[in-house]
This record gives C-alpha cells, structure tokens and sequence, in this order.
C-alpha cells in the first residue's frame, strides 16, 4: 500500500471490492473490426440501405427511359411510313417531317435528363449511407471500436457506400427501364405494324431477366467473397501505414509487404472472377438474345412481307424497332459487375448496421437525494458496489466501491489488467457496469445520457489523437465557439505559448496527420488545453505522462496543476511523479 507525498494515507477499494482478472488493462476484445461473426452474406437486408435511395431515382429513369423508347419507336414506324410513301410516289406532310426531326432529339433529351438524374441521386445516397454508417459507429461506442479494424469500417464507409450507392440508384431505376421499355415496344409492334410479329418477339422478352437473375444467384458467392477480400486489404493496407515505423524498426516492412502483396493477389483472383462472370454474361446476351432477336426480326419481316401482311417500309420499320430490344441486352451486360458488387456491399453495410449498441442510449437521471456538488461547482464521483468487463463472462472489477469527493486529487495506481482503463471507461459511460452503480455527481450513469455524462467528465488520454488541420481546428474540438483570445488563454495555461509564438502561423499551424508534425509533449500539452476549454467539473487524466520524455513531462504535470484547480481529479498513473499533487491514492490488485 502506498501513500500520497502530502502524507495522507492511501484508502484502498472497500473491503469486498477487487480488481478481477481480465483483458490486460481492461480493453476491450471482440470480433475484429467490430463485426459480428456471422458471414455479413446471411445478415438482412437493411431497410435504412434500401430507404437511402430517393424515390426519384427509380421512378424518374423508368419514365424518362418510357418516354424515350416511345419516342424511337414512334420515330421507327414513321421512317416506315415514310419510305411507303416513297415508294408509292407520294410527299410526307410537314407534320410528318416535324416529327422524324423532333421525335430524335426527345428520345436524346431524355437520356440526357436521366443521366443527371441517376448522378445526382447516387450522390445523395453516397451522403445518406455514409451517415447511416457513421452514425453507428458513433453509436456503436468508443468500447466496441477501440479493438475494431479501422480499415474495414474504412472501406465500409468508402467503397461499400459507393458500390451500394451505384446499385441502388444508379442501377436499379435504368434497369427497370429497359425491363419497361420492351414491352412498350412490343405494343406498338402490335398495334402499327404487326400483331404476329409482336407476338413472336415478345416470347424473347422473358430471356434478359431469366438470364440476369440466373448469373447473379450463380455469382452472389464470388461477389460476397470480393468485399470480403477488398475489406481485408484496406484493414491490412491500413494497419501497415499507421505502424510503418514500427515495421521499418523491427525490420519487418519486407514481410508485411508480401502479405499485403499476397492479400492483393487475392483481391485481384476474386475481381478477374467477378470480371469474367460479367464477359460471359455479355457473350451469352449478346449471342443468345441481341443475335437472335435481329434475326427473328429480320426473318419475320421477310416472312410477313412475302405473305403480304406486310409492306417494305413496316417490314424496315420491323426490323429497326427490334433493335430496341436488343439494347437492353448490352445494359445488362455492362451493369452485371455494378449489381453483383452493389449487392454485396449492401449486405456489408447491413451487416455494420445490424450490430447493437454496447452502452444503451440512456435519458437524464433523476437528481439524489444528496448533492454531489462541491465547492467552485466540483462534483463527487462514487462507484457502489461495480461489477463491469468488457466480456461479462470475464469481469475485470468484482464488487469494487470507491468515493472521490468534490475537489478532491486522488490517483488511481496498480499493475497492467486490474481494470484502470476499465474505470476511465466507467466514468466516461463508454461502459456501463454489469452491476452496481456509477455516479458522477447526481447522475448515475446506468441511466443519464452519454452526452449528459461527457458534459461533466473530461478525459486526458494517454494517447492524444490530433486531427489533421491547424492548431486553432484541434483545440475547438472542446468547444467550437471557442475565441481566439480563449485559445490563447488555454494554451498559455498549459504551457504552449512559448512553442505557438515560434510557429511561422502561430495557432493556424498545421499539426500534420495525427499530430506528426508536433513533439509528444506539444501535442499532450494541446490536450491539456482542449480540456480546460471544455471547463468540465470532473478531470480523468489517463497516465498523461507516459508518451513523453522528462523535459516535456515536467512542462506537462505544470500544465496539469493549472488544469486540476477547483476540479475532481482522477488520475491513472505509473510514474511515481505524476502523483506527487494528490491527495490520495487508490491501489487496485492486491490488498484490495
């Protein structure tokens, strides 16, 4: 048992209350990257991926894409008419003529229209889908994340999201068009040129969808396999970006590069599959539908013609309109790779979707009956009784009780795993407890909202994450509203002013990609200063010294002084030196 350099006595953990054993520091584990460990395939559909496309986007094509093959096929039967009259000696009205030049430009306008259309609506889906999922990153907690797979939720929130995106509205509405516009077709076959004929073709009709269906049922595996194979990559590619230095010191950057080449061989086999699966689907098309339906065509214009039912210019007009028929076909063809990746990202977003929330939402508590306010508006932090783990089959705290009180500096000490981190997690509800309570100042955080709880605790962690941007940008994290004047004062209180006025842009100077371009020191300092900014009455400084050297370090238990004053101060700590200033401490493990 230790005790504090002011001489107070260290108060364990109540008796009754232990740390348990667990995972090493209390993080948590799970399945990696967060997902749940069912094969995203065998997950539902999500109605929210499904209800992310506009309306419009499948609506609009299917009556712009209606309107066009009405036009052409318009424009067809007057060509025929037109080479009759030919024939027959005879001149085409001026409606006639108006028509044969308008009839073109419709069918043009349309396509045009609908392009604009499907662009604008797979942009909107790309910004709804991505918010879906950051959405539920966000609430799936820093708890379920802090083991996740970046590079995974990377390429869910990026390629998945565009891929769905595509399908959903830049695939679906053209391609019940051209399912629509056939039909269409075949009606006026029926009605200006001939019912026999139309009937004929319309028995070819069935063939694209058959088809299509037929190969994606086939292929839905391999698709499945791709954005699996593709998600592996980016997790992989972006786990050996982040801990280059690591591999080039441990001189393993030549072995991570044959994985990741070996992981890229992967990907590419599974694309050539989904590729080659999408060649066949056009050679079967363009073979047994596109070829077969101009020869039908063909062979019943001169069949018809002979037994004259038809005239030539119905007989060219026959032929000309079975080529609307056929283009179809070729879009089928080119949109078979967008549907089969498209749906298996939606099955990968579902399945990001589909996972529950770790911490529930939780509403405001009602106020104890006995303050937790002390002076200077500090605030008591008490845990009754906690049972709480990431896994609660494994409980790293069993029954643990402690009490800080307002304005009060205790330090939280102990050896790796004892549930240190668990507590910093307790108290900012990243984690609820399994059982007993946490209270930070009235609220019990089983019940009171993760925003309502945040609003009264600040954490300083031992990993400060810096965002690219300027320094000004980092610091109005805490609080957007924040002046200028008020970020010097928090930067001059944490001691950085110095390190600022040295910059070629002062407060606007880039900190680089997580902070690289700054020291460990100027970026801890800079979290100290985020957090005098957000004033919150309870501070939890998560081993704030452990990143740095002993210069920066003394700047930084300074810095630390300032931030502690009229606040509830939870330090966790290693060094001997970071607890010289509290009042007391609290060794977790052994005698407790």
């Amino acid at each position: 048992m230790t005790s504090s350099p002011t001489s107070r006595p260290a108060r364990p953990a109540t008796p009754g209350g232990s740390a348990g054993t667990g995972h090493p520091g209390g993080r948590p584990g799970g399945h990696p990257g967060g997902r749940p460990g069912a094969p995203a395939m065998d997950v539902p559909l999500d109605e929210r991926v499904v209800g992310a496309t506009p309306r419009s986007a499948i609506v609009a094509p299917i009556v712009l894409g209606l309107v066009s093959a009405a036009s052409l096929a318009v424009f067809f039967v007057l060509v025929g008419r037109f080479l009759d009259l030919i024939a027959d000696g005879a001149t085409a009205t001026s409606t006639d003529l108006a028509l044969l030049c308008a009839l073109p430009l419709v069918a043009v306008l349309c396509g045009l229209i609908s392009s604009q259309v499907t662009a604008r609506s797979v942009g909107v889906t790309e910004r709804r889908l991505r918010g879906l999922v950051l959405g539920q990153v966000f609430d799936l907690g820093v708890a379920r994340r802090s083991d996740a797979a970046s590079g995974k939720l990377v390429s869910a929130a990026t390629t998945d999201v565009e891929k769905a995106a595509g399908y959903r509205a830049g695939f679906m509405g053209p391609i019940a068009a051209t399912m629509a516009g056939p039909v269409l077709v075949i009606v006026v076959i029926g009605i200006a040129i001939d019912p026999i004929a139309a009937l004929w073709l319309a028995i070819a009709i069935p063939v694209i969808p058959l088809v299509v269906g037929g190969f994606q049922r086939a292929f839905r595996k391999v698709s499945g396999s791709y954005r699996r194979s593709a998600g592996m990559l980016s997790a992989a590619f972006l786990e050996a970006v982040q801990g280059l230095s690591t591999l080039v010191l441990h001189r393993a950057e030549d072995r991570t590069a044959r994985d990741l080449a070996a992981r890229g061989e992967d990907n590419r086999r599974q694309v050539m599959r989904l590729l080659a699966a999408n060649q066949l689907l056009i050679l079967v098309v363009d073979a047994a539908f596109s070829l077969g339906t101009l020869a039908l065509a063909a062979t019943l214009a001169v069949v018809r013609s002979l037994d004259g039912a038809l005239t030539f210019g119905e007989a060219v007009a026959l032929v000309l309109l079975s080529t609307l028929l056929t283009g179809p076909a070729d879009v089928v063809g080119q949109f078979f790779y967008i549907g089969a990746t498209g749906r298996a990202a939606e099955r990968g977003l579902s399945g990001v979707l589909a996972e529950k929330p770790t911490v529930p939402a939780g509403r405001l508590a009602a106020p104890r009956s006995t303050s937790g306010h002390g002076e200077h508006g500090a605030l008591a932090v008490e845990l009754h009784s906690v049972t709480a783990g990431y896994d609660p089959g494994r409980p790293v705290l069993q029954g643990l009780s402690m009490r800080i009180e307002p304005g009060e500096h205790v330090a939280l000490v102990g050896p790796s795993g004892v549930g240190k981190s668990t507590i910093v997690a307790l108290l900012s509800r990243h984690l609820l407890p399994t059982s007993g309570a946490v209270f930070v100042g009235n609220l019990d955080t089983r019940e009171a909202a993760g925003e309502s709880v945040r609003s009264l605790v600040t954490v300083v962690d031992q990993q400060t994450v810096l965002f690219s941007g300027s320094i000004a940008e980092n610091l109005r994290v805490a609080r957007a509203e924040a002046s200028d004047a008020e970020l010097h004062e928090a930067i001059a209180s944490a001691g950085l002013t110095a390190d600022v006025e040295r910059m070629p842009k002062g407060l606007d100077t880039p900190v680089g990609e997580r902070g690289l371009s700054l020291s460990g020191g100027q970026v801890q300092r800079i979290a100290i200063a985020r957090a005098l900014l957000r004033d919150a009455p309870v501070l939890v400084l998560d081993e704030p010294t452990s990143q740095v050297d002993l210069e920066s370090e003394a700047l930084i238990i300074d810095a630390l002084r300032t931030l502690s004053r009229n606040r509830t101060v939870l330090t966790v700590a290693h060094r001997s030196s970071a607890i010289r200033d509290v009042d007391r401490v609290i060794e977790l493990g052994g005698a407790s």
